[in-house]
């Protein structure tokens, strides 16, 4: 996991408080094994050897030019993937089991309303945060918060989840899972969160990891489209 931040600018904050920053080379477990007797990943800067587990938080600073950098720049990139999504199946991940029928007698505005108020809607988004960032850990994850605007890959987890769980009322949030052909929407002025996609895999992980968080996944209408927002 370490080898991303191979040749990039980065500052390390270590788990003792010391704070390294430098140009990082990234080293495998194997390495750390036969150098330093430590079965771990590892980076150096400096000629300072710090392993994953003395790693407490790692910021990038500068990003090395490269092709494969620029390309991740490129704002219209999922362009085409993302209407296809838009144009496919999708799911709603909520805080309810199921779809509320339109003249359900009971109070879904107001409670709804209950749930959006600041407190709350942060410790909501806050879950959503956690959930993308756990799929991050299977696959690659670039994420906009500008109308797709601009694109962050694999974005640092401590900000991401800050930033997601403070977006503004007028923001849009949308993560692209490239290699699974998925995306996953959220408007914070919902409870919900819509998920794009046909991949099996990912589909269940997304269910698995709704239900440890205390949330749901059902399939409404397809005929009743999102509207897209990038798009």
């Amino acid at each position: 996991m370490l080898e991303r931040f191979n040749g990039k600018e980065v500052k390390i904050h270590t788990t003792d408080g010391s704070v390294f920053t430098g140009t990082a080379d990234s080293y495998p477990s194997g390495y750390g094994l036969h150098e330093f007797g430590r079965e771990e990943e590892s980076l150096g800067i400096g000629g300072v050897q710090i392993f994953k587990s003395d790693i407490m938080k790692i910021e990038v600073l500068t990003e090395a030019a490269s092709d494969a950098d620029a390309a991740a720049e490129d704002p219209r990139q999922y362009d085409d993937l993302m209407g296809k999504l838009l144009e496919g199946n999708y799911y709603i991940l909520d805080n309810l089991p199921e779809q509320v029928p339109a003249y359900a007698p009971g109070q879904y505005f107001d409670v709804e309303r209950y749930f959006l108020q600041p407190e709350r809607g942060k410790v909501l988004r806050r879950k959503y945060a956690e959930i993308f960032l756990r799929l991050n850990c299977y696959d690659s994850m670039a994420v906009t918060f500008d109308s797709c605007m601009s694109w962050e890959k694999e974005p640092d987890p401590e900000t991401f989840a800050g930033k997601l769980a403070d977006i503004p009322a007028n923001g849009f949030f949308r993560a692209v899972f490239e290699a699974r052909e998925a995306m996953i929407d959220l408007d914070p002025c919902d409870t919900s969160v819509t998920v794009y996609g046909t991949d099996p895999v990912f589909l269940e992980r997304v269910r698995k990891l709704a239900e440890a968080e205390g949330l749901f996944m059902w399939q409404p209408p397809q005929e009743t489209r999102q509207d897209g927002r990038c798009t």
